[in-house]
């Protein structure tokens, strides 16, 4: 291994001279241009293959998956061939992952009630093979299939979709099915998007293992090429979901509720730049017969709390098809939660006061019947969200006053205040936005919206912007501390940072040098305690278990990547000076992964310059902002 590190090392410092002798004092020429990409280009595909060298060192197949892949995404640009090989690779230790957790769960005396197995990488994998080729990750798909998942597909196959839920592991194992159902379709899919003939068999293909939502888009895509095929699938769709029993196979009703959502959704008016895309409709007739076959269901009794929440979250749209029937399933809902015990009724309420269509004014009238304070504190946390969303400043001061509890009085003008200034952001206001952030009185709200509006200003390209832009990252940098004493200080640095990628990339890495062993102190901590907490899944036999993404990372026990975006910006400033600091995470699987997520930001396009502003007296235009 130290062999293998010291002759990247030398590659990497060779490549690096390289592109400094096709620097010249002056502008660079064609050639020169050329010389220092292919300077870049060899770089890229060093660390590359550095990052997999490195992966044969780690222990868990999962992270070497994971590693293969990240890495095989990034060399599709280069070397398709090689890519191909190494998605390949992370489909065989996808298999010896799958090999490890079987004889694990079958080791284990704990039942496993996780419906996604939180340390799996093959979602992801696939998603990152299927954006190059959807055949490919087809193949993975099947190929990568676990034999416990082949097991409960092929029982759901030959119960027509359906498989009697009888214990909280089958339902379990029926929710694992649907989603690698969908997947498959997805993959399918996309795979034969030019070939209707492909489409309309995969559409029959799936019906016969049951409906699912995913055949809504496959739908979409047979319009495109035969509308009057899509049709006559598109009724022979609806009418097998209609004759589903909803009431035994709960699944097929939240999928007959996405159908009626589909229906209900608006339409693109003609003329319009949605318009020329010709969209899919289910005739109105088969619509209102699945949505009074959803009212039946609806309307048998049940004990399931699925099935009364369902009521709740299906009437507005129900309202839309059969609306002489909605005042029967009102009453059933008022009569199923005068029923609840009264957990379950602070929690359906909760639910309730979250949706969209809740006003403000709606949860202010709520707030006397609420007894329990810690549901009225959640309430009031709803509410103070809300109000921030609204443009009128007229009704958001009005509801405000009208908030009783002093703090989150406080938390609501300050969320609004905040709002008011990312609008005139996206707004190209600048000046207005700056004058908003000067008045602002939380030092931790000012911080993103002035790195926002700086990193906007940066993107227009003239001297004066870049010039306004360094200002405001200045009053930025001006509000944090230089080195954090806490999670929030760090966070509010870190912020900071990912302005300057943009803005200063000299400042950003003076500012993140200092950090990276406070994220291995951090990390290995985590690992230590992970170690006597086996609820703690962030880490599995000392090692870190890895994500092809960031969100499958834990931030609440790996501080570091909840700071994903911004080592993705420093790679983007500068390729080399992040290699070098990658380098010095102590952990070999953090290292490894680092360098993967940096190279990520280098790869990725430099986002285009900001639009201008909309013209003054149109009104709306740049919200971005619905009344609530």
């Amino acid at each position: 291994m130290r062999l293998r590190r010291l002759v990247f090392l030398t590659s990497t410092l060779l490549l690096l001279c390289a592109f400094a002798a096709a620097q010249t004092l002056g502008g660079e020429s064609a050639d020169d241009k050329a010389r220092k990409k292919k300077a870049m280009d060899e770089l890229v595909v060093q660390m590359l293959d550095g990052a997999v060298n490195d992966a044969g060192g780690l222990r868990l197949p999962g992270n070497r998956a994971v590693i293969d892949a990240m890495a095989a995404d990034l060399y599709w640009k280069f070397d398709e061939k090689r890519a191909r090989e190494l998605f390949h690779n992370a489909a065989s230790e996808i298999v010896n992952y799958n090999t490890e957790t079987e004889k694990e769960r079958a080791e284990s005396t704990t039942p496993d009630y996780n419906v996604f197995d939180q340390d799996d990488p093959r979602n992801e994998i696939l998603q990152l093979i299927a954006k190059h080729d959807a055949g490919l990750a087809l193949e993975v798909l099947l190929q990568t299939r676990s034999a416990r998942l082949a097991d409960s597909m092929a029982r759901a196959a030959a119960a027509g979709g359906v498989v009697e839920v009888s214990n909280s592991t089958s339902s379990i194992d029926n929710a694992r099915s649907m989603q690698e159902t969908q997947l498959e379709e997805n993959f399918s899919q996309r795979a034969a998007a030019n070939d209707p003939d492909k489409i309309i068999k995969i559409i029959k293909d799936s019906m016969a293992k049951g409906v699912t939502t995913g055949l809504i888009q496959m739908l979409q895509n047979l319009n495109q090429k035969d509308a009057k095929k899509a049709a006559d699938l598109g009724s022979d769709v609806i009418a097998k979901l209609s004759d589903a029993d909803m009431v035994k196979n709960q699944n097929d009703m939240r999928t007959a509720l996405s159908y009626l959502q589909y229906a209900a959704r608006p339409v693109a008016p003609p003329g319009s730049p949605g318009a020329a895309y010709k969209t899919f409709a289910f005739a109105d007739a088969q619509v209102k017969n699945l949505a009074g076959k959803m009212v039946d269901a609806l309307l048998v009794p049940s004990k399931s709390m699925m099935a009364m929440t369902m009521i709740t979250q299906a009437i507005p749209t129900l309202e839309k098809f059969v609306p002489e029937r909605v005042p029967a399933l009102k009453a059933r809902d008022a009569e199923n939660k005068k029923s609840l015990p009264t957990e379950m009724k602070a929690g359906v309420n909760q639910a309730t006061l979250g949706n969209a269509t809740t006003t403000p004014e709606d949860i202010l009238a709520q707030l006397p019947k609420i007894a329990n304070e810690n549901d009225k504190r959640n309430a009031l946390s709803i509410l103070a969200s809300k109000i921030g969303q609204i443009p009128d400043e007229a009704r958001a001061k009005k509801l405000i006053d009208q908030i009783p509890d002093d703090k989150i009085r406080t938390q609501a003008q300050e969320q609004f205040d905040a709002n008011r200034a990312g609008r005139a952001i996206s707004a190209g206001k600048v000046d207005e936005a700056r004058r908003l952030i000067g008045q602002m009185t939380n030092r931790r709200q000012e911080i993103p919206l002035l790195v926002g509006l700086a990193t906007q200003m940066q993107r227009k390209g003239t001297e004066k912007d870049i010039a306004t832009a360094k200002e405001m990252m200045s009053d930025a940098k001006r509000l944090v501390k230089d080195f954090p004493d806490d999670e929030d200080d760090m966070a509010d640095l870190m912020t900071v940072v990912r302005g300057y990628g943009a803005v200063d990339p000299d400042t950003a890495f003076r500012l993140f040098e200092p950090l990276v062993e406070e994220f291995n102190s951090t990390i290995q901590a985590a690992a230590v305690l992970s170690k006597y907490n086996k609820r703690d899944r962030t880490f599995k036999r000392g090692e870190l278990v890895l994500r092809a993404g960031n969100g499958g990372f834990n931030p609440a026990n790996v501080m570091l990547f909840r700071y994903t975006q911004q080592l993705q910006a420093l790679g983007k400033a500068d390729l080399e000076h992040m290699s070098q600091i990658a380098d010095r995470f102590t952990r070999s699987d953090v290292r490894t992964i680092v360098r993967l997520f940096v190279l990520q930001g280098y790869m990725t396009p430099d986002p285009k310059p900001a639009p201008p502003p909309p013209p003054a007296g149109i009104p709306g235009l740049g919200s971005g902002t619905v009344r609530p």
